[in-house]
């Protein structure tokens, strides 16, 4: 399982926009054949920092999910709506099995 934690710092006056527009990255995520988890979670304390949990089966549906045009879309449309730049760390998926 491959597995990336991603933060996103949002500006303040985007957070709305960031909702609508990774929603449907999301929706499109969970669709995918090799998703396993597609989680968006908002920090309680900080309301514009965003984590997203990605589980996928394995790096060829990594791969595969950032070629899709959900994807690519959110990753363009971010670009205006984020404070600083996504923070990335992948880690191998232990358990589950």
């Amino acid at each position: 399982m491959e597995v990336t934690m991603v933060e996103i710092n949002v500006k303040a006056d985007k957070v709305e926009e960031f909702l609508r527009v990774f929603k449907l990255n999301h929706l499109g995520a969970i669709a995918e054949a090799g998703n396993l988890h597609f989680d968006v979670l908002q920090d309680e304390s900080i309301a514009t920092r965003f984590y997203i949990y990605e589980a996928y089966r394995d790096s060829d549906a990594v791969i595969a999910h950032k070629k899709t045009p959900h994807y690519l879309a959110c990753v363009d449309a971010l670009e205006s709506l984020m404070s600083e730049p996504r923070k990335k760390t992948s880690y191998k998926g232990v358990f589950p099995e």
